[in-house]
C-alpha cells in the first residue's frame, strides 16, 4: 500500500476516517481520565473503607450506634455531676468542712447566680479567701480539684502576709454549675 493509495482511500471516505479519528482521540481521554483521576480516588476510597471496617472489627473505632451510646452516657453524667439547687447550701458547708479539716480559717464566701443558656441551669460564681499553712493551703486546692460534682476552678491567687511566717492566704474564684428544680 502506498502513500497515494492511501490519500485516495481518504479523499473518496473523508467522513469515515473523520469519525474513525474523532472515536481515537475520545478513546484517549477517556483512557487518560480513567487512569489519572478516577482510579487513584477509588483506590484511595477503598483503602479507606477497608480501614474503617478493620477498625471497627479489631474495636478501634466506634460505629454511629456506639456513638450515639457514648453521648448518651456522657449526657446523663454530666446530668448527675450538676449540684441539684436546693443542695447548693449543702455544697457550701462541704466548702467550709474542706477548709476546717486542712487546719484552713475561711473569711467569708461571695456568690452570684448567673443564669445559663440550656434552661434548667445556673451557675454560681463562688469566690472566698482562706489562710493557713502553705501545705493545709495546698492540700485544699487538691481537695477543690477533687470534687465530683460540676465545678471548675476560674482563678487561684496566693500570697504571704509576713515573710518570717509561714501562713499563706488563699483566694479561690470558682464556679459552681447547678440545675433547677424540675429539670
Amino acid at each position: 500500500m502506498s502513500y497515494q493509495m492511501l490519500r485516495d482511500m481518504i479523499g473518496v471516505r473523508r467522513n469515515s476516517f473523520a469519525f474513525a479519528g474523532f472515536l481515537a482521540v475520545l478513546n484517549i481521554a477517556l483512557l487518560l481520565y480513567l487512569s489519572l483521576w478516577q482510579q487513584p480516588e477509588l483506590a484511595k476510597a477503598q483503602s479507606e473503607w477497608f480501614a474503617q471496617r478493620q477498625a471497627l472489627a479489631s474495636g478501634q473505632s466506634l460505629g454511629s450506634a456506639a456513638r450515639y451510646q457514648e453521648g448518651v452516657r456522657d449526657l446523663e453524667l454530666f446530668q448527675q455531676r450538676l449540684i441539684p439547687k436546693k443542695n447548693f447550701a449543702g455544697f457550701l458547708s462541704e466548702l467550709f468542712e474542706s477548709a476546717k479539716s486542712n487546719s484552713l480559717s475561711m473569711k467569708g464566701i461571695v456568690y452570684k447566680a448567673t443564669p445559663m443558656k440550656p434552661e434548667g441551669m445556673l451557675s454560681y460564681g463562688i469566690s472566698f479567701t482562706v489562710s493557713g499553712k502553705y501545705a493545709a493551703v495546698k492540700s485544699f486546692i487538691a481537695d477543690l480539684s477533687r470534687y465530683p460534682e460540676m465545678v471548675t476552678l476560674d482563678a487561684v491567687s496566693l500570697n504571704s502576709t509576713s515573710k518570717t511566717e509561714e501562713s499563706v492566704n488563699l483566694r479561690v474564684q470558682m464556679t459552681a454549675y447547678l440545675k433547677m428544680e424540675g429539670a
